[in-house]
Parts: structure tokens; sequence; C-alpha cells
């Protein structure tokens, strides 16, 4: 027999509880109630996952490119290689500048042009004549890179460099003299300058050579690289991060962030590994600075709109700001790099669904700790999840009044892997559910604006289709004047 306590507890339960299901059974569609859970119900990862070094360049978002070097002053984007290195002479190089402005604009890495097409080198290479080092600048004692990598850590900002594979300097480009010359500047450059967040390998060989990837040690120049730099994301011709493939900025709208491998890329071919894109744009029309083009510098809301084009479209949005030959950032480009964080704060500065009240169709385990709440609370090492099996789901959320709104933001908890196909996100107006947008691929982040802004009562995030069970970290709205 059960202790009398216990008699009275069961005859409650017994009561009650077809009081509690036809209740529940009440709502159009069956809602899980969510238990206690001060535990962390395991997730399995959906491979291939992103390395802690990929999650983190990931979740930086921004990434600026600085295109410098002796084609600053002779007003080339690509260089002859056969210009003097006399003609590198800035008076002055403001690299706290570059680098303060980058920061205030909310990038956190920086990718400086160590070598471009021309073969110019900014640091003092044991390897080549061709660089600082016969050049007035500093009276050849200077190096820029160092300059560069030392203020990118003093202002906690993240180093990178950019070395050009085609070398229109050197005489034996394209022969193994020159894939040992590009191997040995790698060297130098990834153990000379303390850690390096971002290598950049250009695939471009150049025009009328007839060369191919297959005239290069590519998985030479990774190998070393990796060898020195672990934690370095190495990208486009590298295995960390691909190019989204044009220089527009402009990310897809289907965007998965893994690639199959290749052999000469990955030492093996066939799998899938994660490798996510990158859109690569310039501030400018050029890649290098020309005076002339001080007026058809991107002004700030194009920018904003890159912005939604890349970050917003589960890609990585890498701007290029060319230094003018003075040494620092032309005031346009800083007016138009401040005037975009402005607006981008502004955009996203009052979240609409922070902590409003929520309701699921599944939840992983019942458990609090994923439940939809997750996803409206601003942080990012929670999310909600549903159970394995279930891949299709259903997060609403209630606006506690009408409320007007004209941008959505939604984020996968891409740690564990990338999962959903295709989702829709309906609003309540008036009474009545109405598609308000809908996406297929999700990912780290997508960004979707609204023709014009809609009133809701309620919004409802639909994961119509996913790979494996969703995992979503952020389900956001917002309403700022675009």
């Amino acid at each position: 027999m059960y202790p009398k306590s216990a008699q009275i507890y069961l005859f409650i339960i017994v009561i009650t509880a077809p009081l509690l299901f036809f209740s529940c059974r009440a709502s159009d569609d069956f809602i899980s109630p969510v238990k206690e859970n001060t535990g962390s119900p395991a997730i399995e990862n959906f491979d291939p996952v992103p390395s802690d070094a990929q999650l983190a360049w990931q979740d930086a978002e921004l990434v600026m490119f600085i295109h410098y070097g002796i084609n600053t002053f002779t007003g080339s984007d690509v260089g002859s290689g056969a210009d003097s290195a006399s003609l590198f002479a800035p008076d002055t190089v403001d690299i706290k500048q570059w680098v303060g402005v980058a920061k205030q604009a909310g990038f956190k890495y920086l990718i400086l042009t160590a070598k471009h097409h021309e073969g110019f080198c900014l640091w003092p290479s044991l390897y080549t004549e061709y660089s600082v080092k016969n050049s007035p600048w500093k009276n050849g004692q200077g190096d820029l890179v160092r300059e560069f990598a030392d203020e990118c850590r003093a202002q906690g900002l993240i180093f990178g460099f950019y070395l050009s594979l085609w070398d229109k300097n050197h005489p034996g480009y394209g022969t193994p003299a020159y894939n040992e010359y590009y191997l040995n500047q790698m060297r130098e450059l990834t153990t000379n300058y303390g850690e390096v967040g971002e290598i950049w390998l250009d695939g471009f060989l150049g025009w009328n050579n007839n060369l191919t990837y297959e005239d290069f040690s590519l998985r030479n120049y990774i190998a070393l690289a990796k060898q020195n730099q672990p934690n370095s994301i190495m990208a486009i011709m590298g295995p960390d991060v691909r190019w989204v493939g044009n220089e527009d900025g402009l990310g897809s709208d289907t965007d998965w962030s893994w690639d199959w491998s290749n052999q000469t890329l990955h030492g093996f071919s066939g799998q899938k590994v994660w490798r996510p894109s990158e859109c690569d744009v310039s501030i400018r029309p050029a890649w290098f600075y020309h005076e002339w083009q001080d007026a058809l510098v991107k002004p700030a809301d194009s920018l904003v709109n890159l912005y939604f084009e890349s970050v917003g479209k589960n890609s990585q949005l890498l701007l290029n700001v060319p230094p003018a030959p003075d040494g620092k950032f032309a005031a346009p480009d800083v007016q138009s790099l401040l005037g975009f964080r402005q607006k981008l704060d502004m955009i996203f500065s009052s979240d609409l669904l922070w902590r409003k009240p929520s309701e699921t169709l599944n939840t992983r385990d019942n458990a609090v700790y994923y439940s939809g709440s997750k996803a409206l609370d601003a942080d990012k090492n929670t999310f909600w999840a549903a159970d394995n099996g279930v891949t299709y789901n259903e997060l609403t959320v209630d606006l506690e009044g009408n409320t007007p709104l004209n941008i959505f933001r939604v984020e996968e908890a891409i740690k564990y892997g990338q999962r959903v196909e295709s989702f829709e996100i309906r609003g309540l107006v008036n009474g009545q559910w109405v598609k308000l947008t809908e996406g297929t691929t999700i990912g780290r982040s997508r960004i979707l604006k609204l023709p014009q802004p809609v009133i809701c009562s309620k919004v409802k995030l639909i994961i119509k289709k996913s790979l494996a069970a969703p995992a979503i970290r952020t389900f956001s709205a917002f309403m700022a004047e675009l």
C-alpha cells in the first residue's frame, strides 16, 4: 500500500489527467508541455561541422581587405612586376588609423595584401629584392607586415594576410623553382609574425600563360601553413573557406556551409567538408586606391545592403578598403564605414521578439534547455532544438500587442551542423495567419527584409524541411527604416 499522502497525490493525478489532455487538444496544434530540466541532453552533430576556428570566423561576420602596396603609387590594380621598388615611397603609413576605423566599423579580421600580383613584398623577404627593403620608405628598414600585425593585436583585432600566387616579377613563375620560392615566403609569413587568423590564397593564376593548378604545389603550401598556423582560416584555394563566386559581395539564396572535398586541397575527395563561403567586394570600383574614385565610394546604405546580401545569406562579408598614397584611409571611405556601423546598430538595436512568450510544436526531450525561448534570449550559446527524427517544427511568438515589423533574422546552431532546407515565416494579421516571407537554407545567419512593414500580433517560424532535427539559436524581428 502507498502512504496516505501518496494516495491523495495519485487520486489528484487520475482525476485531473483527462482535463489536462482535453485542454491541450483544444488548440489547432498540439503544444508539448515543457518540463524543467537542469541537465543538457546531448544533441548529436550532423556532419560536417565547423572547427572552433571556423565557428569563430563565421560569428565574426565582417572581414576587411586592405589592398596597399606599390600599386598604390603607380595607379594600377595589377601592376607590371617591373616597376622600381623606389616607387614605394609613402611619407607616412598610418596603420593605427586603418585598424582603428575597421574596429569602429565592427570588423573583426583584417587581411593585408602582403604580396599582390606584381610581386612586390611589404615585408623584407629574404628571397627577393623586390620588397620594402629596397624602397625609400624608412630607408629600407621598414616591415609593413610586422607593423600591421602588431597594430591589429594592439587594438584587439585579428591579423591576416593575402599572398598572391601569381607573381609577375618572378622569372620562374609556374615552375618548380617558383614553388620553392612561394613555400619560403609562406614560411616567413607564418613563422615571423605571430598568430595569423586568416590566410587568403587567391586562385587567380594570371593571363595568357596556360598554367593550371597542377603546376603549383598547393597541397604543400597548405600543409606548411597549417603546420605553422594550425588555427588559421585558409580561404579560397585553402581548405577552410570557399569563394562565393563573384566579386560583388553577393551571396546565394541557397547556401550550404559545406563543400565536397577534393584531392588538390584536402588530399582526399568525395566527402563533405565544412567550407563556408566568403563574399569579397571593394568599397570602390577598383581594389587599389585611385583619387578619381573618391566620388564613387559606396555609401553607407549600399554597405548595409551588401551586409544583407552576404552575412544575411549565410556568408561572410570581405570588404576591401584601400589606403591612399598618404598612408591613410580617405575621408569618403571613413565616412561610409562609420555610417555603415551606425545604420547597422540602429537596425538591430531592438529585437521585437526578445523574451516574448512562445510555444513550439516540438521541443527536444520537452526540456526547458531546448525550449523555444532559447531562440529568443539573445544568447548565442543556447538554441531551440527538436527531437531526433523531427524535421518539421514550429515556433510561435506572442508579440503581446499589434507590432509593426519589417526585418527577420534566423540563425541555426551551426556548431552542430547545418540542417534546414526550407522555412517560412507567418504573421497573425487581423486575426489571420499570413505568409510574410520564406527561404531555403538558413545556416549561420539568414536576414530577410519585407517589402513594407506589417503589423502583427504573433509571428510563427515554420521549419518546413530539415535534413536532421533542426536547432535554431536565433529568431529575431526588427522594425527599421531602410
